[in-house]
């Protein structure tokens, strides 16, 4: 399964800004239909954490992401949203003393 990178937004979680959207271990069922295990954006936006279907719509979107976080250069995609993760787990979590 491979890594698609799209740019894109979700409507009710993006706001106005396009970003690069990933699609973590998607295999395309059928022209933008894909079965991924996780789905979030280079600037760490999480927007499925579970495997899901996922149709992409066009929705006119530019060659590029305007989210500045999305065009920096840095981490690698979903690692930003995978430190969060295991922070947020880490604070549910009672501390071994």
């Amino acid at each position: 399964m491979a890594e698609v990178r799209i740019v894109g937004k979700a409507m009710d979680d993006l706001a106005d800004d396009w970003h690069w959207v990933v699609l973590h271990a998607a295999e395309e069922l059928e022209p933008r239909l894909y079965f991924t295990a996780r789905v979030d954006t280079v600037c760490g936006i999480l927007i499925a954490d579970r495997p899901r279907r996922v149709r992409l719509f066009d929705m006119g979107a530019p060659d590029e992401p305007t989210c500045p976080k999305c065009n920096t250069e840095g981490l690698p995609p979903g690692l930003l949203a995978d430190v969060r993760e295991a922070i947020e787990r880490g604070e549910r979590e009672p501390a071994a003393v």
